[in-house]
């Protein structure tokens, strides 16, 4: 089953939790915000690869790689 949600939370506060799993149900990540609320139930491996993305993005945005100077030739 494939489904696709969307939803432009961006300027907004929002709430994030995680439920730990039960018996009945794997751990639910829940990200609530002013119009409504977003859930996303599973596994502890799924939820480290949220995690990884979310991490890696940061990461990116705050210590972008540098670029090697271009070098200059010399006119003889």
């Amino acid at each position: 089953m494939s489904t696709a949600f969307s939803a432009d939370i961006s300027g907004q506060r929002i709430e994030v939790g995680i439920k730990p799993p039960t018996n009945y149900s794997p751990s639910v990540l829940t990200i609530r915000q002013q119009s409504g609320t977003f859930q996303l139930h599973a596994d502890p491996d799924q939820l480290a690869e949220v995690e990884y993305a979310i991490r890696s993005y940061l990461e990116s945005i705050k210590y972008p790689q540098p670029v090697a100077p271009v070098a200059k030739e010399e006119i003889a």
